[in-house]
C-alpha cells in the first residue's frame, strides 16, 4: 500500500466523520420538539446488506439520520478469508509454512430519500476502500503485505419502513477494484438491506 493510498484514505475519512460530528452538533441544537417530531427518536440504525455497495458478499453498516430526508454511514465488508499451506524455493530448498489472507471493504455513504414515512425512493452515493491483508509464515521469516484500492459507488433503490424495521432493494453501479479478474471496472450490482432502528 503506497503512502498516497494512505494519505488520500485518511483525509476522505477524516472529512467523513468530521462532518458527521459537526452534523450531530447542529441537530443537538434544535428544539427537543422539533427534532423528536421529525426523527421520531430515532436516528440511528444497523443493517446487514446482501451483496450491495461494500461488494460481494455484503456488509454491516451502521446508519445516522441527520433529518427524514438525508442520512450518512459507514459499514465494513468482507469478501475473502482464506489460509492454508504455502511452499516456495529457499536457497534451492523448499520451504513449507502457512499463510492467512483478508480482503475487506470498508465504505463511508450518504443517502437521499423522496417520499412518504411508509414508501421512499433512496439515492445514494459512497467510498468504498478495498482492503486486502497477506501474512506468510515461514521457519525461517514471516512476510507481511498489502494492498488498497479507494473506489466509488451511486446507487438508486426503494424502501419499506415497518415500525423500527426496514428492508432496502438497491441497484448500484461499482467502480471494482484493479487487482479484480473476475468482474469489468464498472459493474451493475444488486444489494438486498434489513435494518433496525436503535434509538
Amino acid at each position: 500500500m503506497s503512502a498516497n493510498n494512505y494519505l488520500l484514505l485518511r483525509i476522505v475519512f477524516g472529512l467523513a466523520f468530521m462532518s458527521l460530528f459537526c452534523s450531530q452538533n447542529s441537530f443537538a441544537q434544535l428544539p427537543k420538539t422539533d427534532t423528536a417530531t421529525s426523527l421520531n427518536n430515532k436516528r440511528h440504525s444497523i443493517n446487514f446488506e446482501l451483496a450491495g455497495s461494500a461488494f460481494l458478499f455484503g456488509s454491516v453498516k451502521y446508519e445516522y439520520a441527520l433529518t427524514d430526508d438525508f442520512s450518512v454511514g459507514a459499514g465494513l465488508g468482507i469478501s475473502n478469508i482464506s489460509a492454508g499451506d504455502i511452499t516456495r524455493d529457499n536457497n534451492g530448498s523448499p520451504e513449507t509454512g502457512s499463510f492467512f489472507d483478508t480482503s475487506t471493504s470498508q465504505t463511508i455513504f450518504g443517502n437521499y430519500f423522496i417520499g412518504k414515512k411508509k414508501h421512499k425512493l433512496v439515492l445514494t452515493a459512497g467510498l468504498v476502500n478495498f482492503l486486502s491483508l497477506y501474512r506468510n509464515n515461514y521457519p525461517s521469516e514471516v512476510e507481511f503485505f498489502g494492498n488498497a484500492e479507494l473506489e466509488w459507488n451511486i446507487g438508486v433503490g426503494y424502501q419499506l419502513n415497518s415500525n423500527d424495521i426496514y428492508f432496502k432493494l438497491m441497484a448500484y453501479l461499482i467502480s471494482t477494484p484493479n487487482e479484480s479478474v473476475f468482474f469489468p471496472k464498472y459493474l451493475p450490482w444488486p444489494g438486498i438491506t434489513i435494518g433496525k432502528k436503535i434509538k
